[in-house]
């Protein structure tokens, strides 16, 4: 059986990987289900590693069926003009916290682990580029942040993932991120503005994915009492937001910098929304105290959720938890119960359609049709994923339609 594409880790986003135009396996009907997952494969992995669900063996390549058979595969691209995912992400000095647990990731790892699952999964089915804030030039923890990925003035890059493997472009942001650490503060709106012209400037659909896991900070001009002081509302250095002492006063260990920037940044973000640019608002731990804040971003970047909270929350240091809120901003961006290929299965009766690894039968209310190079899944399957709860979609050709 031809298979495209792997089963990752953990939650990730709707990909989607296009057709394998291929000779038929030499074995019979494939009846398995494809399970489990794997990490992201390292440099020299195979590219189309996948574990068997029924303890089965491991696929070493898309050229190898679980029944010995040997299919010759093409990955075809989808027809479709992909859209941006801009991640811009809060590196500050917090980002490096694990939650006290040694045996715990900390957020900045965990986010740079779930971004490098999704920018593969997604393959070419997104264009892909990343800022972050504060600027990683050393001892300037308030400098406004910018892009890391590309870099010059270079617009978004369309993925090269495939069969479940990063490609050069998604290893090159991978790697880079994976350079920057965790420091210095949040300066939130500084770093929104200095960002807007450059992502307007591309042209394109983008949409904007705001990670965060504090309160924006970091204006020198700012001034505020003790409840809008950051160090008093996180209760650090011994502030509390009703104690005597404002943190951000001059006698305070904080000063201007630590006064929550909350409308300057409530400002920046709703400027993306009016540029036709949607910002996904993404809270992480310890953003808890921002919650209205956070909500308040989410509306000015045209994301709210519908429900509280309004933006898309995640209080564990769980690395699932996080995937699961990517998946559902994903969804929203390239989740499409359409799917265009780039040409006609040449045996539509050897087409099957893969749900987070599992075969969903053709027929039925929650089945999939097909007519000419269009796959359209139906039902509460299409529901899954529109919702984001589906990870993995693909469409594989050389084996007989599992109709139920």
């Amino acid at each position: 059986m031809v298979v495209l594409g792997s089963a990752l880790a953990r939650g990730l986003l709707p990909a989607v990987t296009a057709v394998a135009l291929a000779a038929a396996c030499s074995s019979g009907p494939a009846r398995r289900t494809l399970g489990g997952s794997l990490p992201l494969p390292a440099a020299g992995d195979d590219a189309g590693a996948m574990l068997i669900g029924d303890a089965g063996p491991v696929i070493q390549s898309c050229l190898t069926g679980p029944d010995g058979g040997v299919c010759a595969c093409v990955d075809e691209p989808l027809a479709l003009d992909p859209p941006t995912l801009y991640f811009v992400l809060d590196r500050s000095g917090s980002m490096a916290d694990n939650g006290g647990t040694a045996a715990t990731a900390s957020k900045w790892d965990t986010i740079r682990s779930v971004i490098g699952h999704l920018v593969t999964s997604l393959g070419q089915r997104a264009r892909f580029g990343a800022a972050v804030f504060p600027d990683t030039k050393p001892g300037e923890p308030c400098a406004p942040g910018g892009a890391v990925w590309p870099l010059f003035n270079v617009a978004p890059l369309q993925g090269d993932g495939t069969l479940g493997a990063p490609g050069p472009r998604d290893r090159s942001l991978i790697s880079t991120l994976a350079g920057i650490d965790a420091s210095g503060g949040t300066p939130t709106a500084a770093t929104l503005g200095a960002l807007l012209p450059r992502l307007q400037a591309w042209g394109g659909q983008t949409y904007v994915v705001f990670a965060t896991d504090g309160g924006p900070n970091c204006d020198a001009n700012a001034t505020c009492a003790a409840a809008d002081c950051t160090i008093n509302i996180e209760s650090a250095l011994g502030c509390t937001p009703t104690g005597p002492v404002n943190c951000c006063g001059a006698a305070g260990p904080g000063g201007p910098d630590a006064c929550l920037d909350a409308q300057p940044s409530i400002a920046a973000v709703a400027a993306f929304a009016s540029a036709g640019i949607p910002v996904y608002v993404l809270g992480v731990p310890g953003s808890e105290p921002y919650a209205v804040l956070l909500d308040q971003l989410a509306v000015a970047g045209a994301t709210a959720r519908g429900s509280e909270p309004q933006y898309y929350a995640v209080s564990t240091f769980d690395e699932a938890a996080l995937s699961s809120a990517m998946s559902k901003i994903a969804a929203k961006v390239t989740g499409s119960c359409t799917l265009t290929l780039d040409a006609t299965p040449p045996a539509p009766d050897e087409v099957n359609v893969f749900l987070n690894g599992n075969a969903l039968p053709q027929s039925g209310a929650d089945g999939w049709t097909l007519t000419g190079p269009i796959v359209t899944v139906l039902g509460s399957s299409c529901q899954a994923i529109l919702d984001g709860d589906v990870v993995d979609v693909r469409v594989v050709a050389g084996c007989p339609t599992v109709t139920h």
